[in-house]
């Protein structure tokens, strides 16, 4: 969703904007929040400071007027930024820090990236369904084609067409997905990987 597309449903009903953001956001937010909390904050604390990203995004976007393009960046931010706040003032509380120098360091970490991870997931659905909006047999041409590895003359057998037909499709099929995708300020080369 861009600044713009909320400021729009923001005008009818700010409550359905908030809505809205919060359905698409929360799982992102949600990812960053407890990736920075998950050694020292319980679920209720976890669960409290994504809240408080949102009451910051929402409270950020019907004042300010200068923020324009996607919000996903704006709100990773904010949720970093939030979760870092909470880890202080959570560790400070329970007198616990955590060290993060020497052999501690390694023990507590982890290699899971669940950022780049989430939003991995999320451009693959965006792509799942940009391709499903193609229409038969374009989907079933993409999908055969970059999904199973089969070439023109095995997806021709599947859908009745001829290997040249199937080539024709699968090219024009391309060209649609990658302005979509482009409409949607997503680089194609992003998508796949």
């Amino acid at each position: 969703m861009t600044d713009k597309e909320y400021r729009i449903l923001y005008e009818k009903s700010s409550r359905e904007a908030q809505n809205k953001i919060f359905d698409e956001y929360f799982n992102y937010v949600y990812a960053i929040v407890f990736n920075k909390l998950r050694s020292c904050a319980s679920k209720e604390d976890i669960e409290e400071c994504v809240s408080d990203v949102f009451a910051d995004v929402f409270g950020h976007f019907s004042t300010e007027t200068s923020h324009s393009g996607d919000m996903k960046g704006f709100i990773g931010t904010v949720a970093a930024r939030r979760a870092v706040s909470c880890f202080r003032s959570i560790s400070a509380k329970n007198g616990k820090t955590v060290p993060m120098e020497g052999s501690d360091a390694d023990s507590i970490a982890d290699d899971t990236d669940i950022i780049s991870n989430t939003e991995a997931s999320e451009l693959r659905s965006i792509l799942l369904r940009l391709v499903k909006e193609l229409g038969e047999p374009d989907t079933a041409i993409v999908m055969q084609k970059y999904y199973y590895g089969l070439n023109s003359k095995e997806i021709a057998e599947i859908v009745s067409m001829e290997p040249a037909a199937v080539r024709v499709r699968c090219t024009r099929a391309l060209r649609k997905l990658k302005e979509k995708l482009t409409a949607l300020d997503i680089n194609l080369k992003e998508a796949e990987a």
